[in-house]
């Protein structure tokens, strides 16, 4: 049976591939409209944190609407981010090139990653109809009998009782 890509690795990958894309496409939107671009460990950083960050959407398949939402306020984060990094924390609001590359860059992924979720999904869906099924064990219908006697054919205190030399004799006259 093949993994849902809501499991497992293929899960991992989704992840992977939404922060990674957004990530890096917010700071290139964000240097192309005329902002700082920060150094790698931060750009790094940033799409590993946006990766671990959409884990808890990943449960099942991300619509259009998912991954607008996603990515526009990534692509928010990203600005004020980088606006504080490069300490031009008065550029906040972005001036009309910068918003107009954040736009473009929020379609881009969009678009890329609404086709990613239904190439993995399609992909998952044919592997399922080709792979055989895993053989699931019959659920148990009844407890499980397990024989037992009940009373041994001869008893610890019987053997006890034949083996044992009698104290007592008969009464004295």
């Amino acid at each position: 049976m093949a993994p849902a890509p809501t499991r497992g690795a293929a899960r991992v990958v989704r992840c992977g591939a939404v922060g990674v894309s957004t990530g890096l496409l917010a700071v290139l939107a964000h240097a192309a409209g005329g902002g700082h671009l920060p150094s790698p460990p931060h750009v790094l950083v940033f799409a590993l944190s946006i990766g671990c960050a959409c884990a808890p959407l990943t449960d099942r398949r991300l619509g259009f609407g998912d991954l607008l939402g996603l990515v526009g306020a990534v692509q928010v984060a990203a600005h004020v981010l980088l606006a504080v990094l490069s300490r031009h924390e008065r550029d906040l609001v972005p001036p009309p090139s910068m918003l107009l590359a954040h736009v473009l860059a929020t379609a881009v992924v969009v678009s890329a990653l609404a086709g990613f979720e239904g190439a993995v999904f399609r992909l998952a869906a044919a592997l399922a109809a080709v792979l055989p099924r895993r053989l699931a064990p019959q659920p148990a219908a009844a407890p499980l009998r397990i024989p037992i006697a009940a009373h041994p054919d001869h008893p610890l205190s019987d053997v006890l009782r034949r083996r044992a030399v009698p104290r007592r004799g008969p009464p004295r006259p």
